[in-house]
C-alpha cells in the first residue's frame, strides 16, 4: 500500500494516542535491547547460599481445569485457540513456525497446568515445566513479554505446590529462581503503553507475586495501580471500557481471582466487591438463551458453564435493559432476545479489539441464535480485518468504506465520534409491552453520511420491526446494503426479492419482509470461537438511494 494512503491513516490513528502512551512504548522497545544484552541478570536477587526459598502458594483455583484437555496435552497434542498441533511430550519446539503468535503465547501462558492437574498428570507437567525452564528460565523477548509472563506467574503461584510435589531439588530451585526473576522483570515492565485488559493482568500478577514471594514493594505498586485503574476501565454501568463481552469476562475472572487471593491473605477492599458485582451484571447482559455471549467487537461465545460460574461468583444483579455508558441495549420479550450495539467502538486511546460494528444487532429465539455477528476467528490472519469490517456484522454497510477505519491487526483510524442511543419501553413499558430502541452514528462523516437505526420488538416477542435511514448532503456513489448474518443452524429460503423464510434447527419459522430495497441471499462465515469458522448464509437488503438519502424498512416475524 502506498505512503499516500498509509500516512494519512496512520495520522488518523495516532491523533488519539496519548503522549504518555507513546513514551511508555518507546521506553519498552529501548529496554528490550538491555534485556537481551549480557548486562541483564538477576543481580540483587541472587542468594548468598544460592538456595531459593519456597514461595507462599497464594493462588486460589476458582475454576478447575479440563481433564480432557490435560490428557490430550499429556499425549503430546497441544490445542489452543481452536488449533491442535502434535508436538510430542515435551514439545520438540516451544516456538512452532506453523503456529500463530497468539497460539505461541497460549503455549507459554502455562494456564494448561490447571488442565494437567485436573487430569492427574503431574509427571507430564513436571516434564513440560522442566523443559521450559531449561530453554526459557532467563529472558526471551517473546516468552517474557509482560502479557504471557503475567499469566504464567499467576498459574505458577496457583498450581506450584501441586506441580512440585515429589519433584527433585534441581527442578524446585530452577522454578523458584525463574519465578522471582519473572516477578521483578514484570514489576519493571507493566504494559502502561497499552493499558486495558493487558495492564490489569500485569497488576494481578504483581499482587500475586508481591504476596507469594514476599516482595512488599511489588505488592504495594500493583495494588495501588489496580485501584486507580478500576474506575478508569470499569464504566459506571459496569461494562469494561473495551466493550468486548469476552474481554469483560476475562477481566471479571481476573478480579475474582484477585479478590480470592486477598481474602485468603487478609481481606479485599469493598471497591473490589462492588466492581465485581457491577461487572458481573454487565456480563450477564450479553448472555443469549444458549448461555453463551454475544459477538460484539473481538471475542468468542465462550462456554455456557464458564459464563454461568463467573456470574454466580460475581453475585450479579438482575440483567438491565440498557448499558448507557457502554452503549448497548437489550430487548427481551416472549422468549425473543435482541442485543443492540449503539456505542463508541472502544476507548480512543486503546481500540485494538474494536470492530466496525456500530448499530449491529443479534437476535435469538429461546436457546437458538438466528441473526448474528460474524465473530473474530483470529488475530494474525489474512481474514482479520474482514471479520472486523462493517459488512461482517448485522448492520448497514457502505461499499468499500467501514464505519470505523480498522487496519493492521489492532489499529483504528477514523471512527464514529457521535453515537446516540435511546431506549423506550424498558423500565416503563409501552402499550402492549412493546420495547424499542434507536441509535445513530457518524462513522461515515468523511462521506457526509449519518446512519440511524430503529428497532421495535413486539410485547409478545413475535415481531421485530426495523428501519434503517441514511442521510447525506450528496450521493456517495457507493452501494448501500443491510446485512443480516444467519447462524449456521438456520435454513433460509428466498421467496421473492422482498420476502424470505427462515427455519431454525428446532423448527421455529420466521418470515422476513422488506421495503425500500431488494432482498438477496449471499454466503457468509461464522466464527463462534477463535480458530473455528463455519460456512453460513446472510440475508442482504440492497438499498435504493433516493435524493439525499436511503431508507429501508424490514420485519422479522414468527409464523
Amino acid at each position: 500500500m502506498s505512503l499516500v494512503t498509509t500516512l494519512p491513516r496512520l495520522l488518523r490513528t495516532l491523533v488519539h494516542v496519548p503522549p504518555q502512551a507513546v513514551k511508555w512504548r518507546l521506553m519498552a522497545r529501548a529496554k528490550r535491547y538491555y534485556y537481551m544484552s549480557p548486562l541483564f541478570g538477576l543481580g540483587g536477587l541472587q542468594q548468598q547460599n544460592e538456595i531459593w526459598p519456597e514461595p507462599e502458594w497464594v493462588g486460589v483455583e476458582l475454576v478447575a481445569g479440563s481433564p480432557a484437555a490435560g490428557n490430550l496435552m499429556a499425549s503430546g497434542k497441544y490445542e489452543f485457540v481452536g488449533n491442535t498441533l502434535q508436538l510430542e511430550m515435551p514439545p520438540r519446539t516451544w516456538m512452532p513456525p506453523q503456529a500463530s503468535a497468539l497460539w505461541v503465547f497460549n503455549l507459554h501462558y502455562h494456564e494448561w497446568l490447571a488442565d494437567l492437574r485436573a487430569a492427574g498428570q503431574r509427571e507430564a507437567a513436571q516434564k513440560l515445566v522442566g523443559d521450559w525452564l531449561l530453554k526459557f528460565g532467563g529472558y526471551h523477548p517473546v516468552v517474557w513479554h509482560p502479557y504471557p509472563t503475567s499469566l504464567r506467574i499467576v498459574a505458577w503461584l496457583t498450581h506450584g505446590a501441586w506441580l512440585l510435589d515429589g519433584a527433585d531439588d534441581d527442578l524446585k530451585q530452577a522454578f523458584y529462581e525463574s519465578l522471582y526473576g519473572q516477578a521483578l522483570y514484570l514489576a519493571a515492565n507493566p504494559e502502561r503503553d497499552l493499558g486495558g485488559n493487558h495492564l490489569l493482568k500485569n497488576l494481578k500478577a504483581m499482587i500475586y507475586s508481591g504476596l507469594g514471594l514476599d516482595l512488599p514493594d511489588v505488592y504495594a505498586k500493583g495494588m495501588a495501580e489496580l485501584l486507580r485503574e478500576l474506575p478508569v476501565q470499569i464504566l459506571p454501568d459496569g461494562m469494561h471500557y473495551e466493550r468486548s463481552p469476552m474481554y469483560a469476562a476475562q477481566v471479571l475472572r481476573d478480579l475474582l481471582d484477585v479478590r480470592a487471593v486477598l481474602r485468603k491473605t487478609g481481606g479485599a477492599p469493598k471497591i473490589l466487591d462492588e466492581t465485581v458485582r457491577k461487572l458481573g451484571t454487565a456480563l450477564g447482559f450479553f448472555v443469549h438463551g444458549d448461555g453463551r455471549l454475544g459477538l460484539f467487537n473481538d471475542g468468542a461465545e465462550m462456554e455456557e458453564n464458564q459464563i454461568g460460574q463467573l456470574l454466580r461468583l460475581s453475585g450479579a444483579d438482575d440483567t438491565p435493559d440498557v448499558l448507557p455508558d457502554a452503549g448497548y441495549a437489550r430487548l427481551m420479550r416472549g422468549g425473543t432476545l435482541v442485543l443492540f450495539d449503539a456505542g463508541r467502538v472502544g476507548p480512543d486511546e486503546n481500540p485494538g479489539h474494536a470492530h466496525a460494528d456500530t448499530l449491529s444487532f443479534e437476535l435469538s429465539v429461546g436457546r437458538e441464535r438466528v441473526i448474528v455477528n460474524s465473530g473474530t476467528y483470529a488475530y494474525q490472519h489474512s481474514q482479520r480485518n474482514v471479520y472486523r469490517g462493517t459488512a461482517a456484522h448485522s448492520t448497514v454497510s457502505i461499499e468499500g468504506v467501514d464505519s470505523a477505519e480498522v487496519w493492521a491487526n489492532f489499529r483504528v483510524g477514523r471512527r464514529p465520534q457521535h453515537v446516540d442511543l435511546n431506549l423506550q419501553g424498558g423500565e416503563e413499558p409501552l402499550p402492549g409491552g412493546d420495547i424499542w430502541v434507536e441509535g445513530a452514528h457518524d462513522g461515515w462523516r468523511n462521506l457526509g453520511i449519518v446512519h440511524r437505526r430503529k428497532l421495535l420488538l413486539a410485547g409478545d416477542g413475535s415481531k421485530l420491526r426495523g428501519e434503517d435511514e441514511l442521510t447525506w448532503g450528496r450521493s456517495p456513489g457507493r452501494r448501500v446494503r443491510a446485512h443480516f448474518h444467519l447462524h449456521p443452524d438456520v435454513q433460509v429460503r428466498l421467496l421473492s426479492d422482498t420476502e424470505a423464510e427462515l427455519e431454525t434447527a428446532a423448527g421455529v419459522k420466521l418470515r422476513v419482509t422488506v421495503n425500500g430495497g431488494r432482498l438477496d441471499v449471499r454466503d457468509s462465515r461464522y466464527a463462534p470461537q477463535f480458530g473455528k469458522q463455519f460456512p453460513t448464509r446472510q440475508l442482504m437488503i440492497h438499498g435504493r438511494p433516493v435524493g439525499q438519502g436511503c431508507q429501508m424498512q424490514w420485519l422479522v416475524e414468527r409464523i
